[in-house]
């Protein structure tokens, strides 16, 4: 049997101790019923419809705040319920608070990692060389003060990924990231699993979990509603199957409507999207065919590369209905 990565995190029915006060109805526990497995060199990415609830359940697991029910363990450590401290197995980022406005990049990162014994030289080229690698080499002795609190925390990400920590809870999910911010995150993430650690992060940022993470759960109303690898969820719940980019989009939906009655089509930003109904397994090569052999030539006609944002909306809407 083949051996699986050892467990870094292990919630079973966690429970928070805070509540959302409803009008005329009974509080509602923020989180209710958790349970999440987690493995070393996994990079999890947690989404939801609440920052609140997402941030909150990593501060849980962080140990930073108490929780109600369930149990928590961390590296095969219980955590007790009530007693709050930061274990020296997590680096926990909750803020960009942790630069020092008097140093640059390069210096804030070398003095980060002083503790290590290894040539300091050598240590320095090499921290200088994977800024450079994750895109940020433009930031290396950029002044931290004149830095935005995303860049800064992508260098505290950096830092943590050279620290002894083997579990990292990057808990920022209110911070927007641009696509070289994300580019650099998903490279530091690569870096931290070679390293055998495992990452966490919260964000409502789809294309992050989709470049950076692994793994993805999703917390809808204080219930957990998916945990699983990025891949399963993409291809589960990511509908569209064909997306037709056209001038006459209008006409051409209410013509393909009629050949492609097993389907669903929907107009995005002069985009027709086709996609797929219920548990009907994926075929986008039959719909390209009804396509062309009906004698439409649209501008352009692809397959739908299935996205963590696509699959995102359908699994709301599913749970909203």
């Amino acid at each position: 049997m083949e051996h699986s990565p050892e467990r870094v995190v292990l919630m079973e029915g966690i429970s928070s101790v805070e509540h959302f006060l409803l009008i005329d109805d009974i509080p509602r526990r923020v989180l209710g019923d958790i349970t999440l497995v987690i493995r070393r060199t996994e990079t999890w990415g947690i989404n939801g419809t609440s920052l609140f609830e997402i941030k909150l359940l990593l501060e849980i697991m962080a140990n930073i705040r108490p929780y109600d029910e369930g149990k928590c363990v961390l590296i095969e450590r219980g955590m007790m319920r009530r007693k709050r401290v930061i274990l020296k197995h997590v680096f926990y980022i909750g803020s960009a608070d942790m630069l020092y406005n008097n140093m640059n990049v390069l210096e804030f990162l070398m003095f980060a990692t002083a503790q290590f014994k290894t040539n300091k030289v050598e240590l320095q080229e090499e921290i200088f060389e994977l800024i450079i690698t994750v895109g940020l080499g433009h930031l290396s002795l950029t002044p931290n003060h004149s830095l935005t609190n995303e860049e800064k925390a992508v260098i505290i990400l950096i830092a943590a990924a050279y620290s002894d920590s083997l579990i990292i809870v990057f808990n920022l999910p209110e911070y927007k990231w641009d696509k070289i911010l994300i580019e650099a995150i998903s490279k530091i993430a690569d870096f931290i699993r070679e390293r055998g650690k495992t990452l966490i992060l919260s964000t409502q940022e789809s294309l992050l979990i989709e470049k950076a993470c692994s793994h993805t759960a999703v917390i809808h109303q204080g219930s957990l509603i998916y945990s699983g690898t990025v891949e399963n969820f993409r291809l589960k719940f990511d509908k569209v199957e064909v997306v037709i980019r056209d001038k006459s989009v209008h006409s051409i939906k209410e013509k393909l409507s009629i050949l492609l009655p097993g389907y669903k089509l929907d107009i995005e930003d002069d985009n027709l999207m086709i996609s797929s109904i219920g548990l009907k397994v994926s075929d986008p090569s039959s719909i390209f065919r009804i396509i062309l052999e009906s004698g439409f030539t649209p501008e352009s006609i692809e397959i739908n590369p299935k996205t963590v944002q696509n699959a995102y909306e359908e699994i709301m809407r599913l749970h909203d209905l």
